[in-house]
């Protein structure tokens, strides 16, 4: 399968909206996802016929913080996830980052094995972060370095 990237600037909000909603159980708001898309965030949309997924960073000297990663609904479970996070994390390494951070839902099962697949490790936990429909849940705390 062939696919290409863009500046996530540059994709079509509305596609990138229309997967945030749909890849996430609490999705980011459409203001919260527009000011990601400006200075000092930064990333890229994969297309594969049409926007299929995007990452975000947030970069500060020689570190990133991974704030967003997603594929489209119907497009998980192909591994478009892992060419998507090896993208990022080569576009971090030639921007200058020596260190990646990321925290993501204790209950993200698939993206918590993608994360350690490519060699992050869990830091620590924020007890109760992340608002579910029924309570709270834990955030994973992940780094890895990128020398």
């Amino acid at each position: 399968m062939a696919v290409t990237f863009v500046d996530a600037a540059q994709a079509p909000f509305e596609a990138l909206w229309t997967i945030e909603q749909g890849a996430h159980a609490m999705p980011w708001s459409e203001s919260l996802l527009r000011s990601c898309l400006s200075t000092p965030y930064w990333g890229e949309a994969m297309q594969a016929d049409g926007v299929v997924g995007f990452y975000l960073f947030q970069q500060v000297l020689d570190e990133v913080t991974l704030m967003n990663i997603c594929i489209e609904p119907a497009r998980q479970g192909e591994g478009l996830g892992s060419v998507l996070l090896q993208r990022a994390l080569s576009r971090a390494v030639e921007a200058g980052a020596v260190q990646c951070f990321l925290e993501v839902r204790a209950s993200n099962l698939s993206a918590l094995a993608l994360y350690q697949k490519m060699g992050f490790v869990e830091d620590g936990r924020r007890k109760g972060y992340y608002p579910t429909a029924d309570g709270r849940e834990d955030a994973v705390l992940m780094s890895r370095s990128l020398t």
